[in-house]
C-alpha cells in the first residue's frame, strides 16, 4: 500500500479525480479528519475545462486543524434510463503541524 501524500496544515490542496465514465449526473466530495469529523460534506466537485470526466476540488486546511490522516470520499452518480448508479473512490492524505 502506498503512503498517502503529506501536507503542512494551512495549505490548500487541489484534489483531482479522473472518472472512468463521461458526464456523470453528479460528483461530490466528502473529507473527514483523523477524528472522523466531516470537514467537507458532499460538496459538488468542479468539472475541469475541456473535459467530460476530470473533476477537481480545492480544500483549504487550517493551521489549527488536527494533524494526521484525512479520508477523501468521492461519489459519482450516473443515470441510465430510470436507474441511478453510484461509484465511490476513497483516498487519503496526511497533514502535519508546521512545527513538526
Amino acid at each position: 500500500m502506498n503512503r498517502p501524500q503529506t501536507f503542512e496544515l494551512g495549505t490548500a490542496l487541489k484534489i483531482t479525480t479522473v472518472l472512468s465514465v463521461d458526464n456523470p449526473t453528479s460528483v461530490k466530495i466528502t473529507i473527514k479528519n483523523p477524528s472522523n469529523i466531516m470537514m467537507v460534506n458532499a460538496v459538488s466537485m468542479t468539472l475541469a475545462a475541456g473535459s467530460a470526466n476530470i473533476y477537481t476540488y480545492v480544500y483549504q486546511s487550517g493551521v489549527d486543524d488536527v494533524d494526521g490522516i484525512y479520508k477523501v470520499i468521492i461519489d459519482a452518480a450516473y443515470t441510465s434510463g430510470v436507474n441511478t448508479y453510484t461509484s465511490r473512490v476513497i483516498e487519503e492524505f496526511t497533514t502535519t503541524d508546521r512545527d513538526e
